[in-house]
């Protein structure tokens, strides 16, 4: 029975690691995600201020602005609602499943390690507990990552989408935008 205990932590333990290793992995490419998209909405901004008053609404300027304004306010646009997006994938995520601690039990989640008097009374609770409790701890916490996983996975696939948008709209005006610029 041991053996078969110890089989399982290690597949366990190997499955925790793995579900941190998406949400570190989830994490990372948002910032650098967020570091583009600031880029874009940082630059789109100012390069307005100068193309606004340029603009022309008469026969031969009419199509190019209007088309710059639509892909400005498109750029604007999704760079607010990527950045709402991405707030979601970089959200602290609490845990849920068993909120009370019951002896021998919740032994791995920060809050309730944190709810010992000391590390002393910690290093007891976890000597104490038996493979299977040791093992429904491990298992716990790999279901939570698991759901802190999916929706950090979620909200990255749909902030690639807005991105996309963000950065086609962000393309088109700016390009329409310095062509605007040289008109006399």
């Amino acid at each position: 029975m041991a053996d078969a205990t110890g089989e399982r932590l290690h597949f366990a333990w190997k499955n925790f690691e793995d579900q941190q290793a998406i949400i570190r992995a989830a994490d990372l490419k948002a910032g650098y995600l967020v570091t583009f998209l600031l880029f874009f909405g940082a630059s789109t901004i100012p390069l307005g201020r100068e193309v606004f008053p340029k603009l022309r609404w008469d026969a031969a300027g009419g199509l190019a602005s209007g088309t710059y304004l639509a892909s400005y306010v498109l750029s604007v646009a999704g760079f607010v609602w990527s950045m709402y997006l991405i707030s979601h994938v970089m959200t602290p995520r609490a845990k849920k499943h068993n909120a009370e601690p019951k002896p021998g039990a919740n032994l791995l989640f920060f809050g309730h390690v944190t709810g010992f008097e000391s590390s002393e009374k910690y290093f007891e609770a976890v000597a104490r507990a038996e493979p299977e409790q040791i093992l429904r701890n491990v298992t716990d916490q790999i279901y939570e990552l698991a759901q802190i996983a999916k929706a950090k996975l979620d909200s990255l696939k749909a902030f690639s989408k807005s991105f996309k948008l963000t950065l086609v709209a962000w393309f088109i005006s700016t390009a329409i935008g310095f062509w605007i610029m040289n008109w006399k």
